[in-house]
C-alpha cells in the first residue's frame, strides 16, 4: 500500500480542513447543535464541494473515489469535531445502497444525496443487538400480494432527526442471529406508524429511537433481494467503521496538538509545564498511541477491496485498538489540563466525549475483541 497522498488527495484534505476550521469549529457549533445538529448551508456547501459523492460511483453522480478519501475527509472532521450527519448519509447510507446491487433505486437515490437534496439513513441496530451486525428481530410479514408489515424498534439511528427517509432492516425469515432472511425496507418518514423519538447524545451529535408500529410498505419498497440484505449492510458497515476510526484519529491528533500548546504556555513553579520530564513522557505516550492507530486505519483501508473475512479481521482489530488508544489520548489531555479539563464550555472534554460514542458505536472495543478472538479460534480448529 502506498502511503504518500496523491496530489488531488492532498487538495482534498488541505481544503477541507481550511473549510471545517472556518466555518465547523468548536465555538462556532452552538447553533448547530440548537437545530438538531444540522445545518442546512453547511450541507449545502458539503454537496457543492463533490463530499457527498467523494466515494460514490460516477454513474451515480459520485467522483469516483474509494474509501481513502472518505478517511481523509472524516480525520478532518474529527479534528474539529464537526457534528453534521456526513458518516450515517454519505458514508453508511450511500454505502449501503451501492452494495445493495439495486441499479434502479440507487440510480434514483444517490444522484438526490450527492446534490443533498435527499438525506438517507440506516436503520438497523437494535437495543439487544451489542454489535452483532447480523442481530434483527424487527419483522416484516407479508400483508397481500406484493405488500408488507413492518414491526419493531431501532435504536440509535444516527441522523435519524433529520432523515427524510429511512433503510430499515427487517427479518423476513430465519433466526434473530442468522446473516440469511434480513430485508432492507425504504421507508419514507412520513409513513404511518414511524414514530421518532429524538436524542442528543452526550457528544452532541443528535440521533434518533424509531418505533415500527404495522408500518405498510409494498414491494417497490425493498432495497436489493428479499433475505439478501446482510452483504449490503456487511459492505456498508466495513465503509461506516473505517471511516469511524479515521475520525478518531482527528480527534486524537487535535487534543494531543491542543495539549501540547497548553502546557508550553501554562506555568508551574515559574517554568511551563512543558518542561517537566514526566509531562515530557506522557506526550510521548500520547503521540505513540496516535501513530499506532494511524497504522491500523492503514492497515484496514488496504483491506477494503479484500474478501469480507480477511478485510472483517482488519477492521476488528481497528476498532479494538482505536478505541483503547482513543480514550488513553483524550484521557491523558484532560488529566494535563487539570480541572479546566472537564468544563463544557472547554474544548478538551468534549474530544473525550466524542471519543466514548466512536469506542462504543458499530460494537464496542470489547465486542471486537471477542470477534478476534472467534475468529482465531476458527482459524485454529
Amino acid at each position: 500500500m502506498d502511503f504518500q497522498l496523491t496530489q488531488e488527495q492532498q487538495m482534498l484534505k488541505d481544503s477541507a480542513r481550511r473549510f471545517l476550521e472556518d466555518n465547523c469549529a468548536f465555538e462556532a457549533r452552538g447553533s448547530v447543535i440548537g437545530n438538531g445538529g444540522f445545518d442546512v448551508g453547511h450541507w449545502n456547501t458539503f454537496a457543492e464541494l463533490g463530499w457527498l459523492g467523494m466515494s460514490l460511483p460516477e454513474e451515480y453522480g459520485g467522483l469516483g473515489g474509494s474509501a481513502i478519501e472518505t478517511a481523509l475527509l472524516m480525520e478532518e472532521f474529527g479534528r474539529v469535531l464537526c457534528i453534521e450527519p456526513y458518516w450515517a448519509v454519505a458514508v453508511l447510507a450511500a454505502q449501503t445502497i451501492v452494495a445493495s446491487g439495486d441499479q434502479d433505486k440507487a440510480g434514483s437515490i444517490l444522484p438526490a444525496l450527492v446534490a443533498g437534496e435527499a438525506c438517507p439513513v440506516v436503520a438497523h441496530g437494535e437495543p439487544d443487538a451489542r454489535g452483532m451486525l447480523s442481530y434483527v428481530t424487527t419483522s416484516a410479514v407479508p400483508a397481500g400480494p406484493g405488500n408488507w408489515t413492518l414491526k419493531g424498534n431501532k435504536s440509535m439511528v444516527i441522523g435519524g432527526n433529520v432523515a427524510d427517509r429511512f433503510i430499515v432492516s427487517a427479518r423476513t425469515s430465519g433466526a434473530p442471529s442468522d446473516q440469511t432472511g434480513i430485508t432492507l425496507f425504504l421507508v419514507d418518514r412520513s409513513v404511518p406508524g414511524v414514530k421518532l423519538h429524538d436524542v442528543r447524545l452526550i457528544d452532541n451529535r443528535w440521533c434518533a429511537d424509531i418505533d415500527l408500529a404495522d408500518v405498510q410498505v409494498a414491494e417497490a419498497d425493498v432495497l436489493g433481494t428479499v433475505g439478501g440484505g446482510y452483504a449490503a449492510l456487511d459492505t456498508g458497515h466495513a465503509h461506516a467503521t473505517v471511516g469511524l476510526c479515521a475520525e478518531a484519529v482527528g480527534v486524537m491528533e487535535k487534543a494531543l496538538w491542543i495539549t501540547r500548546d497548553y502546557l508550553k504556555t501554562r506555568k508551574q513553579f515559574g517554568v511551563t509545564l512543558s518542561s517537566f520530564q514526566a509531562l515530557q513522557h506522557r506526550m510521548s505516550e500520547m503521540l505513540i498511541e496516535l501513530e499506532l492507530s494511524r497504522g491500523m486505519v492503514h492497515k484496514a483501508l488496504s483491506t477494503m477491496n479484500a474478501s469480507p473475512e480477511v478485510r472483517q479481521l482488519a477492521l476488528s482489530a481497528a476498532k479494538v485498538h482505536v478505541g483503547r488508544s482513543g480514550k488513553f489520548v483524550c484521557g491523558q489531555s484532560i488529566q494535563l489540563h487539570g480541572g479546566i479539563g472537564v468544563t463544557e464550555e472547554y474544548v478538551i472534554g468534549h474530544h473525550f466525549k466524542r471519543m466514548t460514542t466512536i469506542e462504543y458505536a458499530l460494537g464496542s472495543s470489547h465486542f471486537h475483541l471477542e470477534q478476534l478472538a472467534a475468529m482465531e479460534r476458527k482459524r485454529v480448529a
